[in-house]
């Protein structure tokens, strides 16, 4: 196929359509009338794009002899496309939400025809990240600081084509929106390609792009915002959270894409963009702070929250990130999450039964139920980051880094202290036993926390996972440490947050059911995340057996997750006595055991989406260790 040919047709598809739209304007004609001929024409002109990607992709439009160009194609292609791109973009400026909609799947769809054609897609990027450029810069109507700060914003005469700003020159905070929004649908197209050199070229144009953004006449914007109380009217106000919600949500969808590699030589695109990423997360917490303060409570409040917490927990899994800047975080968290951080756990109450939590067609929620919904998330991803955060300052090396200028691991000591003290009172350790009533509830509370949401349930206690297990050495330190803060916070720690401990209490809460398990390891979205967890966690059962075979099952089973499946006893209550409950441990035993059985044979079915040969392994080591128990 001729690189200019695919240009050319995409540019007189859609300036036919962009052109009769004008002139049904000129004529003064209604503009609900030319705005249905503009939807009717982008429907038939989307329709057309996608029938030719099917064409591509089944090679009736490729012809050979076809691969040699002259400049002047080439030089056509380049004008034809820069046309494409700026009229499907300054359609994202309209007021119709439609035809915006429109526009934006368009584009999508032109991506992907590029990227079938094999022609002029690296382009294409460019074009589109240099309009978010442009739409940015107009939509900041403020001088820009002067370059002495470092911080000087580009001179628009070297920034983009002058047909690019023709259609970018009245943009607003909506339409950077809905280029972000394109931008992060196509990166949803890309990572079904798995094609790392497409990716590449996706991630070095968005990191160019916002290193050009002059993100100090944003910032400008928003502390003028901040100091006056008003974004000058509601409908500025409207566009600049909007913005704020479409560039997290677009930040996080990278993040997520984004193949980190912890032996990068720094200077790789995914490196490069996870670390503009991370100088970003400053400015974006100080921009959404008064939009989480003056709607506090409202839809867009809590979507706000949530995306800044993913943002960020994201973060602390696809990069080294400085201690320093986990710091930062966790006074972040402890200064505007204190509510989430503070709310005490063992308060926390199942929901009702047969109800997906914070499902939209579960109407018999009252306003106040739905408001507890969301809270309950906000907690968990709190919680979640704090412990990310502080668990990575105390059981990390990182912190030994040698541009670290603090002593991270009694810092993270200190926050995770404080947190606990708020959670349980200190006589709760007062007691010569490691596991109290009250330490097991509070551990028992705060598996059940998270059994609301599987993914992070699985991600939480995998994390847990880094506390110290041996109850010999537990003992000891907490005979001779009560005086000392640090042994004192790490007795406490392997206390409440004890592998071996969470797994019984994770295992109660499932009300032993074998089946529950089984539906987790097939899963598509967790089943990884669950085997991998089993498989640790039954290597430590199995190297403190005397522990697993002690613990007090009956002690956390005194409520349970309305999600789970229930068919076993119930108990009467959390006995004043840590003793063992044979029933208990014979119900828990018979558990690990059937799903033994049950991935052998869905294992010769093929049915798992990995190999789970280790964790079968790991569960005969289990079984025999049951068997020499008696």
């Amino acid at each position: 196929m001729v690189t200019g040919k695919i240009a050319t047709r995409l540019h007189l598809l859609i300036d036919r359509c962009v052109r009769g739209y004008a002139e049904r304007e000129e004529m003064s004609s209604p503009t609900k009338e030319a705005e249905k001929y503009l939807l009717l024409s982008l429907s038939q002109v989307l329709r057309e794009i996608q029938s030719w990607i099917s064409e591509i992709a089944s090679d009736s439009m490729v012809e050979e002899g076809e691969e040699t160009v002259d400049h002047e194609d080439e030089t056509d292609a380049a004008f034809c496309l820069e046309r494409v791109v700026a009229d499907l973009v300054g359609l994202l400026g309209m007021k119709n939400v439609h035809v915006k909609h429109l526009a934006g799947n368009i584009l999508v769809e032109v991506s992907e025809c590029l990227v079938e054609s094999g022609s002029q897609w690296d382009d294409f990027i460019r074009l589109l990240c240099e309009c978010l450029c442009l739409a940015v810069i107009y939509s900041c109507p403020i001088p820009a600081v002067s370059s002495s700060t470092g911080f000087g914003s580009p001179d628009l005469h070297f920034l983009g084509s002058d047909v690019l700003k023709c259609k970018l020159e009245k943009a607003n905070w909506y339409m950077v929106s809905d280029i972000f929004r394109v931008l992060r649908n196509i990166l949803k197209r890309l990572s079904q390609e798995e094609n790392e050199d497409l990716l590449d070229v996706y991630l070095e144009s968005v990191n160019s792009t916002l290193a050009e953004v002059p993100w100090c006449r944003v910032d400008a914007i928003f502390s003028h915002q901040h100091r006056s109380g008003t974004f000058g009217s509601t409908k500025n106000c409207e566009e600049a959270t909007v913005f704020l919600g479409s560039f997290v949500q677009f930040l996080c969808s990278v993040v997520q894409q984004v193949p980190f590699a912890e032996e990068s030589d720094g200077f790789e695109p995914t490196h490069l963009i996870l670390q503009k990423t991370i100088e970003l997360v400053p400015d974006l917490l100080r921009w959404c702070h008064p939009k989480l303060e003056s709607q506090s409570g409202s839809s867009m409040s809590r979507y706000l929250c949530h995306k800044l917490l993913v943002l960020m927990i994201r973060l602390t899994y696809q990069s080294n990130i400085k201690c320093t800047i986990l710091l930062s975080w966790l006074q972040y968290l402890q200064r505007q999450f204190q509510g989430f951080l503070q709310h005490t756990l063992t308060s926390f109450k199942p929901i009702q039964d047969n109800c997906l939590e914070g499902s939209p067609f579960f109407v018999s929620l009252s306003d106040r139920e739905v408001s507890e919904t969301h809270s309950n998330h906000l907690q968990r991803l709190s919680v979640f980051l704090f412990l990310r955060c502080s668990f990575t300052l105390l059981y990390s090396s990182r912190h030994t880094d040698e541009h670290c200028e603090f002593d991270c691991s009694k810092k993270g000591m200190e926050v995770m202290f404080k947190w606990i003290e708020r959670q349980i009172p200190g006589d709760t350790f007062s007691d010569h036993r490691v596991y109290t009533k009250k330490s097991v509830v509070f551990s028992a509370s705060f598996v059940r926390l998270f059994m609301h949401e599987d993914d992070l349930l699985f991600k939480v206690l995998l994390q847990l996972l880094s506390v110290p297990l041996h109850r010999e050495e537990l003992l000891n330190v907490e005979g001779h440490s009560r005086q000392d803060e640090e042994q004192t916070i790490l007795f406490r720690l392997s206390t409440l947050f004890n592998p071996v401990v969470l797994f019984c209490i994770f295992l109660s809460e499932l009300h032993y059911d074998h089946q529950v398990l089984l539906d987790y390891l097939i899963s598509k979205d967790i089943g990884a995340s669950c085997a991998e967890y089993l498989l640790r966690c039954l290597r430590a059962v199995c190297d403190s057996w005397t522990l697993f075979v002690e613990f007090p099952f009956e002690e956390s089973t005194n409520a349970s997750s309305s999600k789970r499946r229930k068919h076993l006893l119930h108990t009467s209550g959390v006995e004043k006595k840590c003793k063992l409950h044979p029933q208990a441990f014979e119900d828990a035993k018979d558990c690990l055991l059937s799903l033994q059985n049950s991935v052998v044979k869905l294992h010769q079915k093929k049915l798992f989406p990995y190999n789970p040969e280790a964790l079968l392994r790991r569960l005969s080591r289990f079984q025999e260790l049951c068997l020499s128990n008696g």
